[in-house]
């Protein structure tokens, strides 16, 4: 069973979410039976911005410890990355800077990491090389996360970069972050988890998004639904 992993409305109860530095206290307002914090997108998106602010490097891996202990085995945090697809070129090598966060934060205990493979922009050899050096990182891992197809909507380059994370990562749980329904038909079987907030998004070409607290709740549930067609009920 693939895990589907989201923020849903307030009041509706999801076993699996997906939380950020800025709503991670919705881990201690929520049931639930598993969770994922996010080191948070919201730095890419201007393309001004070439990397998470110092503070935030110094004082993410302390509070990565706290909540790990608070929550623990229940919590995986993200070891900060940077991807190419937001904004092309924004962080310069954004996988020599991945790959050296995931030496830097692996070293400090007490947290269930989850290392993420980054990418050059829809570049399938990036890719592949970035699985290889982050699996001489890591070895034989738990866990690993693609971060690279979070914007993407090229469903070849999507079941590449799964496929290409299993045969690198066989034994590990592989989580896709951002993942498009779209792709979904052509990795079950593939990957274990992924997770999207785009539920408040519309369902059909000019449609609208959610406007209150009721539609939002409607457009979870929609979504929901089409998630388990796909899935087929599995």
């Amino acid at each position: 069973m693939i895990r589907f992993y989201t923020l849903p409305p307030s009041g509706v109860e999801w076993p699996y979410l997906l939380v950020n530095p800025r709503n991670y206290k919705e881990l201690f307002r929520r049931s639930f039976s598993h969770a994922i914090l996010d080191s948070g997108v919201l730095i890419f998106v201007d393309p001004e911005i070439k990397d998470y602010p110092c503070w935030f490097l110094k004082e993410y891996p302390f509070k990565a410890r706290i909540l790990t202990n608070v929550f623990g085995d229940k919590l995986w945090v993200t070891i900060p990355d940077l991807p190419d697809d937001y904004n092309p070129g924004q962080f310069g090598d954004n996988v020599e800077k991945t790959l050296e966060r995931i030496e830097e934060f692996l070293a400090f205990e007490g947290v269930n990491w989850l290392p993420v493979i980054q990418s050059r922009y829809l570049n399938r050899f990036s890719f592949l090389e970035s699985c290889k050096r982050t699996r001489d990182i890591i070895g034989n891992y738990p866990r690993v996360a693609i971060g690279t197809v979070c914007k993407c909507r090229n469903l070849d380059f999507i079941e590449y970069c799964c496929v290409t994370a299993r045969r690198f990562f066989p034994k590990s749980w592989i989580h896709a972050f951002g993942l498009t329904l779209h792709a979904l038909p052509r990795i079950v079987g593939v990957i274990n988890s992924f997770d999207s907030l785009a539920y408040s998004f519309p369902r059909n070409p000019g449609g609208h998004s959610c406007k209150n607290q009721a539609e939002r709740v409607q457009f979870f549930h929609a979504y929901i639904d089409r998630v388990n067609q796909i899935l087929g009920g599995r």
